[in-house]
């Protein structure tokens, strides 16, 4: 008997390979959009890891610093006028309408109100550089502090702060050419022992621990203001003595210069931002600032306030960092420190 095949039953009909084809497309894309979403957190995590690692990393060195000051400046006669006399030629720009904190002696750390406000967008202060031991040929011992000045602000960068993106700001350190307590010196009687000791400190010789520093030229006394003849004197290298005057070719009136250390902002190779006003408020930015948005904006991703009595102070330090990363999702960290510090 002869059997027949039906030449329909052999294959698929055309309906059948196109549903085939459209379900294979459809897992297809789900497979691939799932790699491309799984590679995407990934690198999103890794940002935020980044992020993490540059605030701490600048939120730990403003501790170091400050664990040595022995000066905050506030928004007062006397930190703005110092801040006046800081050289700041060659460095990058402040942002406009910068503000130091004000010194709360009675105050915890809060939130501002519109009728006070102690946030401060920038730290001024004083820290020890080291402490001089020196000898003099008669025999008497000299113990002579030397300090520095220690500035951290904002300066606009990437076309600063922009409305509808959190980037455009970085934060500068600026610290101070060495400058000798004055009390130290006016404190030795001895006309031969104090043309010594500023000798020593004029040509940086070793001191008696044989510890070597840099040059000193300027005397200062601390907590008195620029404007106050003998704030600053000049080490005078003709008759070892001390001028009221700068010797040229020192700025006349009166400058404290820069160290000599090429400045940069702190942020310039490490790809990340001081987040701005404009970043989503998760980000946390105006914590304990009124959020200003008009001109160049306050207070931004660095946030400070100086709290507590002269003898016992606590400066807190709130920092909000962004990746400058425009791709994908904003990555973002904020930390915050309390200090301990105090005013001599």
């Amino acid at each position: 008997m002869t059997t027949f095949t039906n030449s329909r039953q052999a294959g698929h009909s055309m309906v059948e390979l196109v549903v085939v084809a459209a379900l294979l497309g459809v897992l297809v894309y789900a497979v691939s959009t799932l790699s491309v979403s799984g590679a995407e957190s990934q690198e999103y995590a890794r940002r935020v890891s980044r992020a993490t690692e540059v605030s701490h990393d600048l939120i730990d060195q403003m501790r170091t610093d400050l664990v040595s000051s022995v000066r905050t400046f506030g928004n007062n006669t006397e930190g703005n006028e110092n801040l006046d006399v800081l050289d700041l030629a060659g460095a990058p720009v402040p942002l406009s309408g910068l503000r130091l904190p004000t010194l709360a002696t009675g105050e915890s750390l809060r939130p501002d109100t519109s009728s006070s406000e102690i946030t401060g967008n920038s730290l001024f202060f004083t820290k020890l550089a080291w402490s001089d031991r020196f000898v003099c040929s008669s025999a008497n011992e000299y113990y002579i502090d030397v300090y520095r000045w220690v500035y951290y602000y904002l300066t606009p960068e990437d076309g600063g702060p922009v409305a509808g993106r959190p980037i455009g700001l970085n934060i500068v350190r600026i610290e101070s050419e060495p400058l000798v307590d004055a009390a130290a010196i006016d404190r030795i009687t001895d006309l031969a022992d104090q043309r010594e000791v500023l000798i020593h400190l004029s040509t940086a010789t070793p001191d008696a621990d044989g510890d070597s520093h840099p040059r000193c030229e300027v005397v200062w006394r601390r907590g008195e203001l620029p404007s106050v003849i003998g704030t600053f004197r000049q080490i005078d290298e003709a008759s070892w003595t001390l001028s009221d005057s700068p010797i040229d070719p020192r700025q006349d009136p009166w400058q404290v210069e820069r160290s000599v250390d090429l400045v940069t902002g702190l942020l310039s190779f490490r790809h990340h931002s001081v987040a701005t006003n404009f970043a989503r408020a998760n980000f946390g930015v105006g914590r304990y600032g009124i959020m200003d948005t008009t001109g160049a904006g306050f207070p931004h991703g660095f946030e400070v306030q100086v709290v507590g009595p002269a003898s016992a102070r606590q400066a807190v330090l709130h920092l909000v960092v962004s990746s400058t990363n425009r791709r994908g999702q904003w990555a973002w960290n904020g930390v915050q420190v309390v200090v301990d510090t105090h005013d001599q």
